[in-house]
């Protein structure tokens, strides 16, 4: 029973034995701290004591009213009136002028005047043949011309003497039946005898033969005249067809334009009906473009109450005006809308044939809507007024895009809700709806831009 005691005693003192050799293990730890570990623990002590008193007396932050808060949009006031709706469309440059310019008489190349995508004016020479032969033919008919002329003034002058014979020819007729009729009452009378009767009425019958046959002679001359007056017109026509051919020898342009082939060399032998060069007509030059089916009607009325809509044709480098000239009579194979045709007007560089373009067609102006900016609308037909500085949304109809003064595009559309004055939202926002507390940012004097 006493062993007890003595044991709790021994277990006591080994306690404080234990716990006084922990103390000097932790002294000599702390001792081997360095100096520079002890700084770094002051400062972050001293700055978790500035911060709690940041915090502790800090100033109370002044809460505004959730009524006077709002998003910042931008906004703009509408006016409705008369727009003209543009289609943006695509067109290739052609023209309805196009010669393939063929030889039209057999000859040798002389010389090329002018090269592929040579500008040239009307009449100018394209491609020269040699002359010889022609002219040779020219010189022929010349010599043949003067000799049917030669033969017809003969014919002529003959046909005068002949015309002064006859006269002289009537008159002897004339001299012989007197005679003739006085030897027949001389004889009757007994004082000529029948020998010298007979040789009156002889000559009587001589010059009636003779005046027949001078009458006959120049009834006969008009004849001889027409026959020698159609040899001198064949002979003067083909005169004039050695001297068109002369000038076919020069292959000219029938129309200002533009070179686009030469398919011959010098030297080389061209005969009749061969393709010598192609030349366009840069001064009629068209864009066609395909009108889409939606629009068709619009413009069909249009041309039909004569009013041509205008076009702005961009080339790149420079822009040119326009008008839609007419509508194809079919559609093309392949494709689902009628093609129009856009004429230039002039002052305008003539562009190359081919040349692919944009170009941006106005509509006749449609009453009663309202130009929007692009980004205003979301979606397709949705569009958001400000009523007392909330948004309200509206539903609107889309009539097609415009261009305003300033170049920037924007969309035409109608609604009830969009009266003139009327205030909408132009920003873009991802959160937009109905009844949404807006503010238009530097208009806060503007009724409904804040509350």
């Amino acid at each position: 029973m006493n062993s007890l005691p003595e044991n709790a005693t021994e277990l006591s003192e080994a306690t404080d034995q234990g716990a006084a050799l922990s103390s000097r293990r932790l002294v000599r730890r702390l001792r081997r701290v360095s100096m520079k570990t002890w700084v770094v623990l002051g400062v972050i002590g001293v700055a978790a004591l500035a911060s709690t008193g940041l915090i502790a007396f800090a100033p109370e932050p002044v809460l505004r009213p959730a009524a006077q808060t709002g998003v910042p949009v931008s906004s703009e006031v509408v006016a409705a009136g008369a727009f003209s709706p543009e289609l943006r469309l695509y067109g290739r440059v052609e023209t309805p002028n196009t010669a393939n310019l063929t030889a039209l008489v057999s000859a040798a190349v002389a010389s090329l005047e002018a090269r592929e995508g040579d500008r040239v004016a009307a009449g100018d020479v394209l491609v020269q043949l040699d002359e010889t032969d022609a002219r040779l033919l020219v010189r022929r008919r010349e010599a043949e011309l003067r000799e049917a002329q030669a033969n017809l003034d003969a014919l002529r002058n003959s046909g005068a003497d002949d015309r002064r014979v006859l006269a002289e020819q009537e008159k002897l007729h004339a001299l012989a039946l007197d005679k003739a009729q006085r030897h027949r009452q001389l004889r009757e009378q007994g004082s000529i005898s029948q020998q010298v009767l007979n040789a009156a009425l002889q000559e009587s019958h001589s010059q009636t033969i003779a005046l027949s046959k001078q009458r006959s002679l120049v009834q006969g001359f008009q004849h001889g005249l027409a026959r020698a007056e159609a040899q001198r017109e064949r002979a003067a026509t083909a005169l004039e067809e050695a001297k068109v051919g002369l000038t076919r020898t020069a292959i000219r342009a029938p129309f200002p334009g533009r070179v686009t082939r030469i398919d011959v060399a010098p030297g080389e032998l061209v005969s009749p009906g061969r393709t010598v060069a192609e030349i366009y007509d840069d001064g009629t030059l068209e864009i066609r473009v395909q009108i889409p089916t939606a629009h068709l009607a619009t413009l069909e009325r249009a041309l039909a109450s004569g009013s041509k809509p205008t076009a702005e044709v961009d080339f790149g480098s420079y822009r040119a005006s326009g008008e839609l000239d007419r509508l194809a009579g079919a559609v093309a194979k392949g494709q689902s809308g009628v093609d129009g045709l856009v004429r230039l007007h002039g002052g305008a560089a003539p562009p190359d044939l081919g040349r692919a373009v944009n170009l941006k067609l106005r509509l006749p102006p449609i009453a009663d809507v309202v130009a929007v900016p692009v980004q205003a609308v979301y979606g397709q037909r949705r569009l958001f007024v400000i009523e007392d500085g909330l948004l309200v949304g509206v539903d609107v109809q889309r009539l097609g895009e415009t261009t305003d003064a300033f170049g920037t595009q924007k969309l035409l559309v109608r609604a009830d809700a969009l009266a003139d004055g009327t205030r909408i939202l132009v920003s873009q926002l991802s959160n937009a709806v109905t009844g949404l507390r807006v503010h238009t940012a530097g208009e806060d004097g503007d009724a409904g831009d804040s509350p």
